[in-house]
């Protein structure tokens, strides 16, 4: 299958390795030059039978989409794996199927080791038949077929700032522990032992080595898009989420510091 990925981070380069591995043609689209990639416009994607969108926000969602909508032919299937809110998703949906095109949400739960390794969790809302249709792209980077169909537009998006809120509270928590016992005066690798035994086992166990040096430049979840995503779960809140309000607080000085514990938490 011809497949465009718009949006070519890490994540999305990541998405375009996988489909190509798995046999589709890939073409690839960003707005701005890459490691090899200088861009073009959208009309590169025309012939495209599907397009997987990654990108950081709803607003370059919104803005990819508008450039789809003018080149791309009808029935033409588009993915949106991007985190945003469940109200831009169901917005972008409607302009998509207005523009006679499928649209299916389809955020991920894991970094580009999960992508790599086949282990990555989908989760896609939309109808039952556009989902079916992507299906067979979404298993090319979760080869078990860890694929949740949470239900229409709206539901996956929603689920994906459930766990990302999570993981804020979580990565926050991390980083208070692990700042005190460095003003306790304890060695680092002491406060890691102790903490890789306990609620934060997981993640420290899995990060052991940058938690260990420092050095979260190469990190597979950047504090920024977690700081992000923090606030679109704020945002759409109902009700009051303290621990969330404190670790997107807490973000803000780090995003500020450009350093954080908290930058290796993806994944």
């Amino acid at each position: 299958m011809r497949v465009g990925v718009c949006g070519l981070g890490r994540m999305g380069q990541a998405f375009a390795i996988s489909l190509e591995e798995h046999g589709h043609q890939v073409i690839r689209w960003n707005r701005s030059p890459r490691p090899g990639y200088e861009p073009t416009g959208l009309e590169v994607l025309a012939t495209a039978e599907a397009i997987v969108v990654m990108v950081l926000d709803g607003k370059a969602s919104a803005d990819v989409l508008a450039g789809l909508i003018q080149y791309v032919e009808p029935g033409t299937l588009v993915i949106n794996a991007s985190t945003i809110a469940p109200t831009e998703s169901l917005d972008l949906a409607g302009r998509a199927i207005e523009a006679g095109l499928r649209y299916v949400e389809a955020p991920v739960l894991g970094s580009i080791p999960a992508v790599r390794g086949g282990t990555l969790r989908v989760l896609a809302g939309g109808s039952t038949e556009d989902v079916a249709a992507a299906r067979a792209l979404l298993q090319c980077w979760t080869s078990n077929g860890d694929i949740r169909h949470t239900g229409p537009i709206g539901t996956a998006t929603a689920a994906k700032l459930v766990a990302n809120l999570s993981l804020g509270v979580v990565a926050a928590g991390l980083h208070d522990a692990v700042q005190l016992g460095e003003s306790l005066g304890l060695d680092r690798a002491l406060v890691l032992d102790v903490l890789s035994g306990g609620a934060f086992a997981r993640l420290v166990t899995g990060k052991r080595e940058r938690l260990d040096s420092g050095d979260y430049a190469a990190a597979d979840f950047t504090v920024g898009a977690l700081r992000k995503d923090l606030g679109l779960a704020l945002a759409a809140a109902r009700s009051p989420l303290p621990m969330a309000t404190a670790a997107h607080a807490l973000l803000d000085v780090d995003a500020a510091a450009d350093i954080s514990i908290m930058g290796q938490a993806g994944g």
